[in-house]
């Protein structure tokens, strides 16, 4: 995943839409099972982006994962001036301002700023889900009461890489929230601005790294929770979106606790990881149901269970144990966000997904698990090969 595209592909399509994102393979490949042809701006050079979209622009990156808004402007000026709609994915719930100048300036599909404000601001969060009557733990700006168990994140962070415990954030744009035990699992809806749909729950895990213990791992899904807790968590979705405007793909982060009740993590208002999970069928087209849900309209889906899918899928992102070169050619079919070859990938970065399947939730995480286990072998023999 690291590295930028080596060049701009070629056009040889009339495009679509425009999608932008750190790593926007996703929202790339849901683009082509709805029939779409997409132009994609993000940050990684991974070969399948270049494939799923009909041109491929490299964004500069100031730092980090941040875009470099000059540059940005300036490709999305070139490629979204005219009507094409503009999909954002990750890498903008920390910058509502950067969303609305997008929004001004260009056909957005998808949510703006006061939409991100309340859903994205730790206290006006906490505000809003105590008004409406959702379970959520409590967060705070300044240092946690004495012998609450707290983690400090980045306002509008993602991936968990921000995520560590603390008991008083580092300064602005930082906040802490109580640390709560459980399951982790989020619930991907569509919303309208007015109701929602549920469309399927999915489990979550971290893969911990030294220096960032709930690091984002993977999800797999469908998965059933408890029907009432499910009647529950779409009853506060729909007021959530009600509240805020909210509409389009999103997902919601939630902790089933061991006496069985439920809490609310967050809110992503945006199209996220899941899509590698669930735009498969027997779900439509998913990107297809997200701009008609920015239009207003929802489709007539029941919630998917395991026994209507048939089976589960995983999704994980696979980091790199050691440095390495990416020498390995073919990479294996089960992963996607290729890196080019000879890719140098440091410790700790991400280098592909890799997916897996199986009966159940636990049998597809499971697959995933060997699968990475099995490529890490062949990329470090690919490296040790090249070298001799």
């Amino acid at each position: 995943m690291p590295g930028h595209y080596p060049g701009r592909s070629q056009a040889r399509e009339t495009p679509d839409l425009v999608l932008v994102g750190v790593a926007a393979r996703g929202l790339a490949a849901a683009a082509r099972r709805a029939g779409l042809a997409p132009i994609v701006l993000d940050l990684f050079g991974d070969d399948d982006t270049r494939l799923l979209a009909c041109e491929a622009i490299p964004i500069r990156r100031l730092g980090g994962l941040n875009f470099d808004p000059d540059d940005l402007f300036e490709q999305l000026g070139l490629h979204a001036a005219g009507e094409l709609p503009v999909v954002l994915g990750t890498g903008f719930e920390q910058d509502p301002d950067m969303v609305e100048r997008i929004g001004r300036q260009f056909r957005m599909v998808g949510n703006g700023r006061q939409t991100l404000a309340w859903l994205k601001e730790p206290i006006v969060f906490m505000r809003l889900l105590a008004n409406l009557g959702v379970p959520h733990p409590a967060v705070f700006t300044g240092p946690a009461p004495a012998g609450m168990r707290t983690l400090e994140k980045r306002i509008g962070g993602s991936g968990g890489w921000h995520v560590q415990p603390a008991a008083v954030p580092r300064g602005p744009g930082w906040y802490v929230q109580e640390y709560v035990e459980g399951r982790t699992v989020s619930a991907l809806f569509l919303g309208n601005g007015r109701d929602v749909r549920v469309i399927a729950f999915s489990e979550q895990w971290c893969e911990p790294a030294e220096d960032a213990p709930f690091r984002y791992g993977g999800a797999a899904g469908p998965i059933a929770i408890d029907s009432a807790i499910a009647r529950e968590v779409t009853a506060a979705l729909r007021t959530i979106t009600a509240a805020t405007s909210l509409f389009g793909l999103a997902s919601a982060d939630l902790m089933l606790l061991d006496d069985g009740g439920w809490t609310l993590l967050e809110v992503n208002p945006r199209p996220g990881a899941t899509l590698d999970v669930f735009d498969r069928e027997p779900l439509p087209p998913l990107l297809r149901l997200h701009l008609d849900a920015c239009e207003g309209r929802l489709p007539d889906l029941d919630l998917l269970l395991p026994d209507d899918a048939g089976q589960a899928h995983a999704a994980a992102i696979f980091h790199a144990p050691a440095p390495f070169e990416v020498r390995l050619d073919p990479l294996p079919d089960y992963v996607a966000d290729r890196p080019p070859q000879g890719t140098r990938i440091e410790t700790g970065e991400p280098v592909c997904t890799v997916f897996g399947l199986g009966r159940n939730a636990e049998e597809a995480r499971q697959q995933v698990s060997e699968r990475t286990v099995s490529l890490w072998r062949a990329l470090s023999r690919a490296d040790r090969k090249a070298a001799e």
